[in-house]
């Protein structure tokens, strides 16, 4: 169900960026053309997509929320502050873009109903507008902040799910230098990994979901200091990683995609 949900927000933001396309490419023809009929048709053409851009808004935004809930998304930081600045970037689009729209549709109404009311410099300067500018750059700037906090999906300080912290009363102790570890159904089958301090290590990763996932060891919950971050499994397989020596100490291991759900205490001694 999780493919099918980002599927669903896939399709959402194929056509929002599509509706979206058409409205900025049609800013941009705007203001080089100066047929005022043409000018009328071209916006009236634009007002068409507004329908597609509320139901691809909705649908990219039903499909991310479901496939957040099923995947735990919504206690990392990144998916509030996509969701945050998609919904800034379209309102502020929409503002600047509405009465650019609406101004050059009336007076091209009017000059093409014959009136003297507006001369064709005052129109070519309503037309030639740096609004077109303006909304390409909030839209392009903001879609790309977007899509780096859903590539990278940095937890920007955020933890509000009791899981990212260490487990508390978690306790094992090392039974050697190789460690085994799998994961399944976005969770791995142990709360607690343990090694032998001052000495190398491996671990056997097997990642049995369609999902990325991998083994990352840090000092502490915030995950500010790596002590080790094994490659992603992108697929159903295994990996064995080789760990350098580790001094005695409790640390936290996590999957870096799934840092919410997926961690654990990490005992070294």
């Amino acid at each position: 169900m999780y493919q099918f949900w980002v599927f669903v927000h896939l399709v959402g933001v194929f056509g929002f960026l599509a509706a979206h396309g058409v409205s900025i490419a049609i800013t941009f023809r705007l203001r080089k053309e100066r047929d005022p009929r043409r000018v009328n048709d071209l916006i009236a053409f634009s007002g068409t997509t507004i329908r597609a851009f509320y139901i691809s808004l909705a649908v990219l935004l039903i499909g991310g929320t479901v496939a957040g809930v099923i995947d735990k998304w919504w206690y990392q930081g990144w998916i509030w502050a996509a969701l945050i600045i998609l919904i800034a970037t379209s309102v502020t689009m929409v503002l600047l873009a509405r009465p650019y729209y609406r101004r050059a549709a009336f007076v091209a109404r009017a000059m093409a109903s014959g009136s003297q009311a507006v001369t064709d410099e005052q129109f070519d300067a309503i037309l030639r507008s740096g609004r077109a500018h303006a909304i390409s750059t909030v839209g392009i700037v903001g879609l790309g902040v977007i899509l780096y906090l859903m590539v990278w999906k940095p937890t920007l300080g955020v933890n509000i799910t009791p899981a990212a912290a260490a487990p508390s009363g978690a306790a094992c102790s090392p039974a050697g230098a190789s460690l085994t570890v799998s994961a399944q159904n976005t969770a791995f089958d142990t709360r607690c990994l343990a090694a032998p301090a001052n000495t190398a290590f491996t671990i056997a990763f097997t990642n049995k979901d369609a999902l990325p996932h991998n083994v990352a060891i840090y000092t502490n919950a915030s995950a500010s200091t790596a002590l080790f971050k094994g490659s992603l499994l992108n697929a159903p397989g295994s990996v064995t990683y080789d760990v350098k020596a580790l001094p005695a100490g409790t640390y936290v291991f996590r999957c870096d995609v799934h840092p919410a759900q997926m961690t654990g205490v990490f005992v070294v001694k």
